[in-house]
């Protein structure tokens, strides 16, 4: 038996025989050219470009007719990738110049492309560098003429196991045959895991070498609840996840029929749950599973998909799709976090020694007006085709936000005088993520329509934890003392002002930590990824505010994470739903990672 450890991008549980797909791993070798043979070579590799893109084109057009066309919208960017200048030009030059062979120059090309996206922490961004990977994969590919081993052609119930898959790869899977798949690389973000859960498989990506762990034939349970693949299992370990499996798949079927019900407390307290999106193509799934509404619009998807920067006209396009999806619900638009860890490839930044802290979101915003100005335009002119809500990131003074304040009123004034449309009534809002934002809520409220928690980051600024940082993640508590008492003074802040108050961090995903928020005091909505909203909703129907707020007033007296969390599995559970998970109390039956 063998454990492995990786992050969960599609939920559920899946248990059937590997299929071990490595079509990732290409031996590329060099060898030089003569001069006479370069036009050859460059023609050998735009032929090879060029078939790359029609297989992608045939997949798009033909194979994923079964996804919805904002699913079929995450395929262009990779086959737009075959256009860069930078990948493409750049091979073509290095064949030129340095009289290499074609395969060996692109290899040249996006080792140098990789290397910068390692510079970059942000692990969304960092997911767009796999995006290129796989694309130069299917050119490497045509030009070693190895055929395409296609998931379509699997005929039996397997795992696939594989260093990575492309969008194309996970469209063409069956959820008949595919029951689940582990790739090595890849994050919760990634458009491969989108597409997975869009077609309900269940998928862990972020295993380190498991594809060369695991042979074609190997039992597998995939746990993409708690993140675990268990490979050639025990009998008792195949009982306990047989019977899990079962539970979960009742429970889930049964929690999404009652999705669409509306969330309201045992006491009569409606709580609004909505879903946090990365791009246009998650509304659909957030829908589905009973959001209601978008109450945190990542708009970073945008910057980092291409080669440029978007123009207003496209920022505008996508933000009223999003508009006009969610109706007659509305949808919280965050403007851009980049900056810091997150600088798309094409911006010209020198890596900065601790990005965490450096000029990111509000800061970068601020420090680029023009591309600020053209976001705020694009969210203003959009703002007129339905319910919007607008909010600024990492907030630490109230300088920044009178700043951005000031800019979007004068971008107001000139749309006025142009006679463009806007809601005038267009509600601006901040996030509440840095301590010095959380301290002075008070100060702040005066100046916002609404705060949003952003408990992710709130946390590790808090406690000085970098969550990616595997060495101290087991420090990142969101039951630290601290931590409760901060959230608490920052909600009883807002509700004396008067404000609007919601949660969009991982916090509110989880039954125990959102039965603590709503026992700090009144929470407009919760926001959390689309799958976790069924779960909830369910959990709030069995919960009484009145008596979450006396349990919160026991908790703030406890000066220990741990007596903390035995207090809330006492007291809490008995309001669980039999089948329902929280981190807290998820066990990995006879594992030793």
């Amino acid at each position: 038996m063998k454990a492995f450890r990786g992050i969960l991008a599609s939920v559920g549980i899946a248990i059937g025989k590997a299929y071990v797909l490595d079509h990732f791993h290409l031996g590329v070798v060099g060898h030089g050219i003569q001069n006479g043979q370069v036009k050859a070579e460059v023609d050998r590799f735009t032929a090879a470009v060029e078939a790359a893109r029609k297989l992608m084109v045939e997949a798009a057009n033909s194979n994923v007719k079964h996804l919805s066309n904002n699913l079929r919208d995450i395929l262009n960017p990779h086959i737009q990738i075959l256009d860069d200048p930078i990948l493409i030009g750049q091979t073509i030059q290095v064949i030129e110049k340095e009289l290499v062979n074609a395969e060996w120059a692109l290899k040249q090309t996006y080792d140098k492309l990789a290397q910068r996206f390692e510079k970059i922490r942000d692990p969304y961004i960092k997911e767009r560098a796999h995006d290129i990977e796989m694309v130069v994969n299917k050119v490497l590919r045509a030009l070693l003429g190895k055929g395409e081993e296609s998931l379509s052609g699997i005929t039996e119930p397997v795992i696939v196991i594989a260093h990575d898959l492309t969008p194309f790869d996970t469209a063409q899977m069956s959820a008949k045959h595919v029951l689940g798949f582990v790739t090595e690389v890849g994050g919760k973000t990634s458009h491969t895991g989108i597409i997975a859960s869009s077609l309900s498989i269940p998928a862990v990506v972020g295993v380190p070498k498991i594809a060369k762990a695991v042979n074609t034939g190997d039992h597998v349970i995939l746990d993409a609840i708690s993140g675990l693949v268990i490979v050639n299992p025990t009998d008792q370990q195949f009982r306990t996840y047989n019977r899990r499996r079962q539970q979960f798949l009742y429970i889930d079927r049964k929690l999404e029929r009652e999705a669409v019900k509306e969330a309201r407390t045992k006491d009569g307290v409606l709580v609004r749950l909505k879903a946090n999106i990365e791009s246009t193509q998650d509304i659909d799934v957030a829908l589905t599973h009973g959001a209601e509404g978008i109450g945190l619009y990542r708009t970073e998807f945008l910057f980092v998909r291409g080669n440029q920067l978007p123009g207003e006209e496209e920022q505008f396009e996508d933000y009223k799709k999003v508009l006009k999806a969610i109706a007659p619900h509305d949808a919280v638009i965050r403007t851009l976090d980049l900056g810091g860890d997150k600088v798309p490839a094409y911006h010209d930044e020198e890596p900065e020694a601790n990005p965490a802290l450096g000029l990111r979101a509000i800061r970068y915003c601020l420090n680029y007006p023009a591309v600020f100005r053209t976001q705020l335009k694009a969210i203003l002119r959009a703002s007129h085709y339905g319910k919007m809500k607008v909010m600024y990131p990492m907030v630490s003074s109230i300088e920044e936000l009178r700043r951005a304040k000031s800019i979007m009123e004068k971008i107001k004034r000139e749309m006025d005088k142009e006679k463009i449309p806007y809601d005038p009534d267009l509600k601006v809002g901040m996030m509440i993520e840095t301590p010095s934002a959380a301290m002075m809520a008070r100060q702040f409220a005066p100046y916002v329509d609404f705060f949003s928690i952003g408990t992710n980051d709130l946390i590790q600024y808090l406690l000085a934890i970098d969550r990616g940082n595997q060495k101290v993640a087991h420090l990142y508590q969101p039951l630290h003392p601290a931590v409760i008492r901060l959230l608490w003074s920052v909600i009883q802040a807002a509700n004396i002002q008067k404000v609007p108050v919601s949660v969009c961090g991982k916090m509110s995903a989880d039954p125990y930590y959102a039965y603590l928020l709503l026992g700090m005091g009144e929470v407009a909505d919760l926001s959390m990824d689309s799958h976790s909203i069924p779960k909830v909703k369910q959990f709030i129907r069995n919960v009484s505010v009145e008596e979450a707020r006396q349990h919160v007033l026991k908790i703030m007296e406890f000066d220990l994470v741990r007596d903390i969390k035995k207090f809330l599995i006492k007291n809490v559970s008995p309001m669980m739903s039999e089948g329902m998970f929280s981190e807290l109390t998820v066990e990995e039956p006879g594992v030793d990672l």
